[in-house]
């Protein structure tokens, strides 16, 4: 499986904490989305805004169980962000890839 993030999971030192390792990344671009802080927490969340982009990284080969580690860190069950699929476009190959994102509920 393949995760879009944008904001603190791009940091190597929180998916190691998270995941226990920092999977392999390459830079990428989600297109209708844009990013805010969310003003509760601090942290940014997508929000869906036609025309807008967000830079992040594309993790690859993340596993189930680390999904399951990824949805606990962005609080998925509390209603914090919910995880959706999403096409991406790649940096280094324009290339588009299907991957999940957390978005804003």
């Amino acid at each position: 499986m393949k995760m879009f993030v944008y904001g603190e999971l791009c940091k190597p030192p929180v998916l190691l904490e998270v995941l226990g390792r920092v999977p392999i990344s390459e830079p990428a671009l989600l297109d209708g989305f844009c990013r805010e802080v969310n003003p509760p927490t601090g942290y940014f969340h997508a929000v869906r805004r036609p025309g807008a982009l967000i830079a992040g990284l594309l993790l690859k080969s993340i596993k189930m169980n680390e999904l399951e580690k990824l949805d606990c860190f962005e609080n998925v069950e509390g209603g914090e962000y919910e995880r959706i699929e999403v096409d991406v476009k790649t940096l280094r190959s324009s290339a588009r890839k299907t991957a999940w994102a957390y978005v804003a509920t």
